[in-house]
């Protein structure tokens, strides 16, 4: 049921209350005089709905209201809301109160106390209302921001004010503000449901979507760089294995059976599979022995150059020493001296603070020095010593190689085969390195067959949201729900003989206007004349869309307030009772043909539409008799006469 009204609740400074109780899902009429609040009904109410601003004329009800309530009929429930009348000198109050259950009455006075601000209420009412979390992007290139459909929006499409109604430039409440007719352009298509309610779960499910996709093909694009750089490389290494006979896997460009090939040929012995016939155990046997024989030799020659230029420095320290110890002997010509402050080399004045050493001093460096170049001395023979051992082991180990080399020479003369392989052992053994040297470079690079299928599926997932999300599919759903509310509102404005009406209207969201399409061209609502089609126009547009609200169950709420429709035909100056006696028959027609299309179209969609009007105007008719709520004529009115005088004391 979204949410429609039960009762409208005034509450006086000294505690009183009045109420105005409506039916439900019907059309609840108020005729009465000029002055008595009728068009202040649709202010309170608004003002009672988070409105940023009360409305609500300066005067009796402004003086005389200390809270204005409503009491709504919810899809679960019942909801009671109040807000405080604000002070003269404010234009709005944020003291509201709010009370829900599964039944709910109009509290006492005493009751009342702030338990939520606009904000709050706001949020409420856009969940009692059934509006989900939604958006409206901007097209690209514009610059303000993206909008949530809310419940303010969605009174817009609620309220015909007496001075709206028969505008003929705007069709919409507050549609005059340029900011609120764009807020409703933008949410128009949630609200009629070209944009599903799930939209904003799916555009996020989208996003997520696309960080994913991004990941997958951005993880795909590094593995393919390093495979394209690899690849011809990989190929050719593995070609040169072939042609020493160490693979056998014929040419393909798939990396990961390259790779494993290339792997499988690092782990082949060299020998083993060069050589296959006659002497090959001996050959090798052979030839691990001179591959020892030659380490021997490599770390041997290394000693003894280390030793030699242990030697060299040894010598380099000598000389060094003894003309140290040279220099510090002429000390003994100094002996017996006492300290001055003369140079006792060459007689010069030392300047004041020079420290010189003492003769025990120098005697003592001597003796140090003395004792080092000694223990040098002794190691130079034992230096000696250890260099011609090593060199005698060199020696030894040469001859070793020697009689290594005749024995593989006899066995490679001897057997073809072998000869044929210690050729190809060079070659095999560099393009083993350099496959080593690639295998070890080479990140380990998984499988991709899993990830591309990944990010195919993802791709596709993210086509479908983009399909359903996109504009031009928001754009041809809106069309197809605008052509329909165009033959209900072709064939009304026919029944009220509207300018028109013999050509396809349609409803122009761009302008938020009526458009009647003629051979002449499109005629907007503002270049029709009278005010009766202006009216007329208003209200099937309105009719329309709540029929396709209610039928569709879209989160808008299952009210229509109309304030004076019949204003063109029965001014206030005729007001005589609300009697048409006084009008001639052609506008007696005229509003009673539009009543009764209203009664007739709230009975289809009963219990889901309420429509409440104020009028002047009081029909005869039993129909219409049958829907007066209250009659505000004779000093009834929406605000009691005895308020007044709490009021203004």
């Amino acid at each position: 049921m979204s949410i429609q009204i039960l009762e409208v609740v005034l509450y006086s400074h000294d505690g009183k209350r009045r109420l105005l109780s409506f039916r439900l899902g019907a059309v609840n009429v108020i005729p009465g005089d000029s002055k008595t609040g009728k068009s202040a009904l649709i202010d309170i109410v608004d003002y009672c709905f988070g409105s940023d601003e009360c409305r609500v004329p300066e005067g009796i009800i402004r003086r005389a209201v200390s809270w204005f309530g409503v009491r709504l009929k919810l899809t679960d429930g019942e909801a009671f809301i109040a807000r405080r009348c604000p002070a003269s000198s404010a234009s709005s109050s944020e003291e509201c109160f709010v009370k829900i259950g599964e039944t709910v009455q109009a509290p006492d006075f005493p009751e009342l106390c702030q338990t939520t601000n606009t904000t709050g209420l706001n949020g409420l009412l856009t969940g009692w209302c059934g509006i989900l979390d939604n958006i409206h992007e901007p097209p690209p290139g514009q610059r303000r921001p993206a909008l949530s459909a809310n419940f303010r929006h969605a009174l817009m499409l609620c309220f015909q004010p007496q001075d709206e109604i028969i505008r003929r430039q705007q069709l919409f409440h507050k549609a005059s503000d340029t900011w609120s007719a764009q807020a409703l352009q933008d949410v128009f298509p949630y609200f009629l449901g070209a944009v599903a309610d799930d939209f904003v779960r799916k555009r996020e499910e989208l996003r997520r979507l696309r960080e994913q996709l991004r990941a997958s093909e951005r993880r795909l694009a590094e593995l393919a760089a390093v495979r394209g750089s690899g690849l011809s490389k990989a190929v050719g290494l593995l070609a040169q294995a072939r042609d020493c006979g160490l693979a056998v896997l014929t040419a393909t460009d798939i990396w990961a059976d390259i790779i494993s090939a290339l792997r499988q040929v690092a782990r082949t012995p060299l020998v083993s599979a060069q050589v296959t016939s006659g002497n090959v155990s001996e050959f090798n046997r052979l030839s691990e022995i001179r591959a020892a024989l030659l380490t021997q030799h490599r770390e041997l020659r290394d000693q003894i150059a280390t030793a030699r230029d242990f030697e060299h420095e040894e010598r380099g320290f000598s000389r060094e020493a003894s003309e140290q110890r040279a220099r510090l002997k002429t000390i003994g010509i100094f002996e017996g001296s006492t300290p001055s402050q003369s140079c006792p080399l060459c007689s010069q004045q030392l300047v004041a603070g020079t420290t010189v050493p003492r003769v025990t001093e120098i005697e003592q460096a001597l003796t140090a020095v003395s004792v080092r170049l000694d223990s040098v001395s002794r190691a130079a023979p034992q230096m000696e010593r250890a260099v011609g051992q090593l060199e005698q082991k060199l020696a030894e180990l040469n001859q070793k190689l020697n009689q290594n080399r005749l024995e593989l020479e006899a066995v490679r003369a001897a057997n073809e085969a072998v000869m044929q392989a210690q050729d190809e052992t060079p070659k095999a053994a560099h393009v083993l390195g350099r496959i080593s040297l690639y295998l070890e470079s080479v990140p380990d690079l998984p499988e991709t067959a899993n990830l591309e299928e990944e990010a195919t599926r993802l791709r596709g997932q993210c086509e479908v949201l983009e399909d359903e999300l996109g504009d031009e599919n928001i754009k041809e759903r809106l069309d197809s729900m605008l052509s329909l509310l165009s033959g209900d509102m072709t064939k009304w404005a026919k029944r009220l003989q509207l300018e028109h009406s013999k050509h396809p209207l349609r409803l122009n969201l761009k302008k938020l206007t009526i458009v009647a399409d003629t051979p002449d061209g499109p005629i907007p609502m503002e270049r029709m004349g009278s005010g009766e089609n202006w009216v007329g126009y208003h209200l099937i547009a309105h009719l329309a869309l709540h029929c396709w609200f209610a039928e569709h169950d879209r989160p808008v709420p299952r009210f229509l307030f109309l304030d004076q429709p019949s204003q063109v035909y029965f001014p206030p100056e005729r007001d005589v009772d609300g009697s048409l006696n006084s009008l001639q028959s052609d506008d007696r027609n005229a509003i009673r043909r539009m009543f009764e299309l209203i009664f007739e179209v709230v009975a289809t969609k009963q219990p889901r539409l309420q429509v409440i009007i104020t009028e002047h105007a009081d029909l005869a008719e039993p129909w219409y008799q049958s829907a007066v709520v209250e009659r505000w004529r004779g000093g009834h009115k929406l605000v009691p006469d005895e308020w007044q005088p709490q009021a203004t004391s």
